[in-house]
């Protein structure tokens, strides 16, 4: 009687696929809507580049899960033509894109992407733990560079946001207690604040996938900040897992419930909620949920949980509860420009994000704490209008 032959062993890829099934599944949603709308709305001529570009972009940040972190590290190393590659490879799919589009050509516009792309990737790459005055003065001018040119605002909120956005991270930039500047990290801090003001304050070229649609360099902003990530050792910190465990979907519930106890009760008594007169189909509401989670929810997630807490945590120096009250507090601020009652909004949000850096905290996982964030911003949008 003849032994069964053994299986072969498992691919890493394989056991990837296995494992993060739900990435590939939304990947799929994700493309499959982008196609349905591409190519209804412009047809296969303009379309289908758009298409091409979204799926690879979307391949880059779902497939982000897939990432075996440590070979990847390895592979990048401190190779120029790896690190670099990363931004050339989507500064170049912008450019393509935009050809295929005919679209017209501007050669600043060319130049202010790749140095969108560029820039950080450098700043990563020459960072050390300890503050120093000459990473000091770089980071300040690369704020600078962000916060100073461009249309001036046209209000006094708007002031007051940008010139917020310079002055909050001074002190962490040129005062820190002499026990912290060993851990300071200032080129990566840097680094975050790039990525996150060019999307915030609009630096990027205007390069539309579609008439009326997301900007490319928006999205591409998303893999670039992933790619930031595991160039500086940080890509662990994140979770980014879609495999859930059930004390994962205990946590995304009752932090949900948590923050709802709160603002459905401060948004009746202060006028900031009002039902909404319309609701949308069950399919576009579906739509709006996917939507709003991969673009919103976890790109911010990212940001201001996996990225901003942990380095604040670290380099502070601070215990997890007392960090994640600053950085609550830093993701409110950063929502003063969502007019028009912005101080309620603010509040609103500074209490928010204490209900997602706590679903963070408690599951290690941005994924979870993105999905309280998307579920909020859904369900506001469903069934409340401001």
């Amino acid at each position: 009687m003849t032994a069964p032959a053994e299986r072969p062993a498992a691919t890493p890829f394989r056991e990837a696929i296995v494992r993060e099934w739900p990435a590939l599944g939304i990947w799929i949603l994700a493309v499959l809507g982008f196609g349905w709308q591409a190519l209804s709305q412009e047809g296969a001529g303009q379309g289908l580049p758009a298409l091409v570009a979204f799926a690879l972009l979307m391949a880059a940040y779902m497939g982000s899960a897939f990432l075996p972190v440590e070979a990847a590290r390895r592979w990048a190393g401190e190779d120029i033509r790896r690190v670099y590659g990363i931004p050339f490879a989507l500064w170049f799919a912008g450019g393509l894109l935009g050809i295929l589009r005919g679209l017209p050509t501007d050669p600043w516009a060319l130049l202010g992407g790749l140095a969108f792309l560029v820039w950080p990737a450098v700043l990563v790459l020459h960072n050390r733990a300890a503050w120093g005055p000459i990473p000091a003065l770089v980071v300040l001018g690369t704020l600078a560079l962000i916060l100073i040119p461009g249309p001036l605002p046209g209000d006094p909120v708007g002031w007051a946001f940008r010139i917020g956005a310079g002055l909050w991270p001074l002190p962490l930039i040129l005062g820190w207690p002499a026990a912290a500047r060993p851990r300071a990290h200032l080129l990566y801090f840097g680094a975050i604040l790039f990525v996150w003001y060019a999307v915030e304050f609009n630096r990027l070229p205007a390069l539309p996938l579609l008439r009326g649609g997301p900007s490319y360099f928006h999205l591409a902003a998303i893999p670039l900040f992933l790619w930031l990530m595991l160039l500086s050792g940080r890509f662990p910190d994140l979770g980014l897992t879609f495999r859930w465990t059930g004390r994962d979907l205990l946590a995304i519930l009752v932090h949900l419930a948590g923050f709802a106890a709160f603002a459905l009760p401060f948004g009746w008594l202060t006028g900031f909620l009002t039902p909404a007169s319309t609701h949308p189909g069950l399919p576009e509401a579906l739509l709006r949920l996917l939507a709003i989670y991969l673009f919103i929810a976890l790109p911010e997630e990212i940001l201001f949980r996996g990225a901003l807490h942990v380095h604040l945590q670290r380099a502070l120096g601070w215990p997890p509860l007392r960090t994640l009250l600053l950085s609550s507090l830093l993701f409110g601020l950063a929502h003063l420009n969502n007019p028009p009652k912005v101080g309620l909004y603010a509040v609103l949000a500074t209490v928010a994000g204490f209900f997602y850096g706590r679903t963070y905290l408690q599951t290690g996982k941005v994924t979870a704490a993105a999905m309280v964030h998307a579920l909020v911003d859904w369900v506001w949008g469903l069934l409340f209008s401001r």
